[in-house]
């Protein structure tokens, strides 16, 4: 009887010594090969940094026609994606590829990194490491005398996993600062086709594919044919060109939408860029911007979208969606009405508006949608 207590007891001690060894394991256990890999940062206004040691040296040469940025890169072992965010001045023309040279070979990774977004914006590009094969340089060319590159981040990202209940990959790709980025977005082709959805009562089409200039003199005006009784909708679009706290005018039907709100990026986004000294601080990228249209804004038949820069510059505007809701509200709901004041008279209109309603009249874009000529919203 007393063997049989020992061997429990015995029993009882290897696995605690199981799982002491197995909880070790866990924290020992090494990180991906993407992870384990320090991140690399250059900037333009900080030149001296220093850099990891798969990077660099990286030098910029001036031209009469073109400029170049060039750096160094050695490629780890393994199969990490190199994730490539390049913040840069983009001028009105002229174009700037991203090229890979290894010893004896170059490829073309980004035709042309301008969008015709803003001045000061940023693309990220997801490289294979197919693409580059070994070591090599990686090389910004643009037209002009002066280098357009403000800043550069390179970090080794692996496939982000998620516990969705099956092994399909995500698609989704995590960098060492915990950005998202979506792979099957960042080749160097571009952007792909937009598409109309349809999700039951709800459709989601295309107003506007883009990218449409807009500025204080020149608001814009999209047209969306609704076929049905639409209930209520939300707006969805791409700007470029706001800086951090800006925000659009967007009116649907001469109403002024209250809800809209602009996404802003973490601070450690590189599309941040200080100015000098008393300037505003900018910021380049795209942005999405949501608005909720409210019950009874929206009607059967041709229904109109404003678009107004809110201060001074351009905006640019792409991808621009309109969900609606058919059938679900019988009746507008009642709208509050204002408070009276006998000191106040608030008008309807922002002033932004109102003078630039005076100045100009929007210029009229009738909806692409992916499907037909016009956004065909489906009927009841």
């Amino acid at each position: 009887m007393g063997g049989v207590k020992n061997w429990k007891n015995r029993l009882t001690r290897l696995g605690w010594l199981f799982v002491l060894l197995w909880g070790i394991s866990l924290g020992t256990a090494e990180a991906p090969p993407g992870y384990a890999i320090p991140p690399a940062v250059w900037d333009v206004r900080k030149v001296g940094d220093p850099l990891p040691a798969w990077f660099g040296p990286v030098t910029t040469q001036r031209g009469i026609q073109m400029s170049t940025w060039r750096a160094q890169v050695r490629p780890p072992s393994g199969d990490s994606k190199l994730a490539l965010t390049v913040v840069f001045r983009e001028p009105e023309d002229g174009f700037a590829r991203v090229i890979w040279q290894a010893p004896g070979r170059a490829v073309t990774l980004c035709g042309n990194l301008y969008e015709k977004a803003a001045s000061l914006h940023q693309r990220t590009l997801l490289i294979e490491q197919s693409s580059l094969g070994g070591a090599g340089h990686l090389i910004v060319e643009s037209t002009g005398m002066d280098p357009v590159v403000e800043r550069v981040e390179l970090a080794w990202v692996e496939p982000l996993v998620l516990a969705a209940g099956w092994a399909a990959p995500s698609g989704l790709y995590l960098t060492p600062a915990g950005k998202v980025l979506p792979g099957d977005e960042m080749s160097g082709a571009g952007r792909h086709r937009l598409l109309d959805e349809e999700k039951g009562r709800v459709m989601d089409a295309v107003l506007d594919e883009g990218p449409v200039k807009i500025d204080t003199q020149h608001p814009v005006r999209f047209v969306a044919p609704i076929a049905g009784s639409p209930a209520y909708g939300r707006l969805e679009a791409q700007v470029a060109g706001l800086a951090p706290g800006e925000e659009p005018w967007v009116a649907v039907n001469g109403e002024n939408l209250m809800a809209i709100a602009v996404e802003l990026p973490g601070l450690d986004d590189p599309g941040f860029r200080q100015g000098a000294i008393g300037q505003s601080l900018r910021y380049g990228g795209w942005r999405k911007v949501v608005a909720y249209v409210p019950v009874g804004l929206l009607h059967k038949g041709e229904n109109q979208v404003d678009w107004h820069m809110g201060g001074a510059g351009v905006m640019t505007v792409r991808n621009l969606r309109l969900q609606v809701v058919f059938g679900e509200v019988s009746q507008p709901l009642s709208r509050p009405q204002p408070a009276k004041s006998s000191v106040v008279k608030v008008s309807s209109l922002p002033p932004a508006v109102e003078r630039t309603e005076k100045r100009a009249q929007p210029q009229l874009r009738t909806g692409l949608s992916s499907g037909a000529g016009v956004v065909g919203l489906r009927t009841e």
